[in-house]
């Protein structure tokens, strides 16, 4: 086991980024002693390596989160993405190195200045970026069907976005990220059986009480906020309907009947 303040030395981050970490769920200590220090265990420490990784990346926190609930292969392409980048790197500074000795020598020559272009550093970066960007979309709830309560948050005029979500439900219900995605998915897949029985049928009611459930572990959640929420599936159709025609529609209704 590492304390905070040895893993804070080793990677040169601070004890307030690792206490982040913690609070936002993305990095949850291995154990915390009975005087409150966190302390880390090798996969923790693992974990801590592949989101430095990913930040390498420039990747979002957010997408660092689901990423890290992903496949073994998506984890794979990511580090060979940032080899990739690295080797190009370090080829450059070699670039760099010879036009400095030339300069050193009294020698310039207008084509050294190619030596300071990145721009197949950066090309490389947000090529595979990008494309776990996009994979992280793809199995992050709150990307589509949860569009509207994430658009509710913003218009609130509170910071929000996937990782805040996170970070609550991970400090108020202890819940890791599978466990919240699993319940969302559940909440989706509720109101999709439901769609045949009509926004006013026993399924429909259900599932729009099982989506107050699921909200009200993220925040409060009162009539006034349901009701709110359940009007802006109106306006995602583009977001949510592809995947199944009438279903923003259907789960709007649905909440508004439920409330009554």
């Amino acid at each position: 086991m590492r304390s905070v303040n040895e893993v804070a030395r080793l990677c040169g981050i601070s004890r307030r980024t690792l206490q982040y970490y913690d609070q936002i769920g993305l990095l949850p200590p291995s154990a915390i002693k009975e005087s409150g220090y966190r302390q880390y265990d090798e996969d923790a420490l693992l974990r801590l390596w592949l989101i430095l990784l990913y930040r390498e990346l420039d990747l979002p926190l957010a997408g660092i989160r689901v990423l890290l609930t992903g496949s073994k292969e998506d984890e794979k392409r990511l580090m060979a993405a940032h080899r990739q980048a690295i080797a190009e790197k370090a080829a450059h500074l070699r670039r760099v190195m010879k036009s400095i000795e030339g300069i050193l020598n009294g020698h310039f020559d207008i084509n050294m200045l190619k030596d300071f272009d990145k721009s197949k550093i950066e090309s490389i970066k947000a090529k595979y970026a990008q494309e776990m960007k996009n994979r992280s979309q793809e199995r992050n709830p709150f990307q589509s069907f949860f569009r509207p309560l994430v658009g509710y948050r913003l218009r609130s005029g509170k910071a929000f976005d996937a990782g805040t979500i996170l970070g609550r439900a991970q400090r108020v219900r202890r819940t890791d990220w599978k466990e919240l995605r699993r319940r969302g998915e559940e909440v989706a897949q509720m109101f999709r059986a439901a769609v045949k029985s009509g926004p006013e049928s026993a399924k429909a009611k259900r599932a729009a009480m099982a989506f107050r459930q699921f909200v009200s572990a993220l925040m409060p959640c009162s009539d006034a906020t349901l009701r709110t929420i359940g009007q802006a599936y109106k306006s995602e159709k583009a977001e949510i309907d592809p995947k199944m025609p009438g279903l923003a529609g259907f789960v709007s209704e649905a909440i508004q009947n439920a409330i009554g």
